[in-house]
């Protein structure tokens, strides 16, 4: 029994230790791959948000149940968002679009409780396609497919790996092209969450002045466009 116990040890530890440094590995290739002009929109999202909510931190003098409500779902939206920036760094695709799906579903939430009493909200699910229109219709069964695994093509996000001339599943993850287009959903998303939370902090916070973050936002609006995250339709 004691050496069972030491070679599952073993093989927990070893485990680990190949997982961490594949990830490292689908990190560096990203980072190798990646564009200028997509890294520099990543970086710049990423400050843009952490200086944004250092205005929301704070005492509030008897907050509302709609407020908190409010206050929660963003702070959850924000950590999830760098989680999912790490998950596609390092190869965690389906999982990384599992958690983008979930953040359509919060910032459609919070746009909810801008015009609806919490009341008619509770235990009800958001109604994505009032926030998103047409673009809702596209991105939302997208995300939801690799969510559910409802199709066997969600199965290339997988990493596979040659041994002896065959080709076999693999626990660990390995960078795919496919990784920057994950990116480009979260990102799509999460700057309708940005334009949100500006207007939502200058809503809660009377002190703050957003006119440099707004600046800095249409910035990213037209890296965006140049970098396809948002794509124009062609009349």
């Amino acid at each position: 029994m004691e050496d069972r116990t030491k070679k599952i040890i073993g093989a927990t530890e070893t485990f680990a230790f190949q997982y961490n440094e594949s990830r490292k590995k689908v990190k560096e290739e990203y980072e190798k791959n990646e564009s200028e002009i997509h890294h520099a929109f990543r970086k710049t999202i990423d400050g843009l948000i952490i200086l944004i909510m250092d205005n929301v931190f704070g005492k509030y003098d008897e907050p509302s149940e709609k407020f908190l409500y409010q206050l929660n779902l963003t702070v959850s939206y924000v950590r999830t968002h760098f989680i999912i920036n790490d998950l596609v760094l390092n190869g965690d695709i389906i999982e990384a679009y599992t958690l983008i799906r979930k953040q359509l579903e919060k910032l459609t939430r919070l746009n909810e409780l801008d015009s609806k009493p919490i009341g008619k909200l509770l235990r009800k699910t958001p109604n994505v396609l009032n926030l998103f229109g047409e673009a809702g219709k596209g991105i939302y069964p997208e995300l939801s497919e690799t969510a559910h695994f409802s199709h066997p093509r969600v199965s290339e996000f997988l990493s596979f790996e040659s041994k002896d001339g065959k080709k076999g599943p693999s626990l660990f993850p390995s960078y795919k092209k496919s990784a920057i287009i994950c990116y480009d959903r979260s990102a799509y998303v999460t700057l309708y969450f940005v334009s949100w939370l500006i207007d939502f902090v200058k809503e809660i916070n009377p002190s703050y002045n957003n006119q440099k973050d707004v600046e800095t936002f249409l910035m990213l609006e037209q890296m965006a466009l140049d970098c396809n995250i948002i794509r124009v339709k062609e009349e």
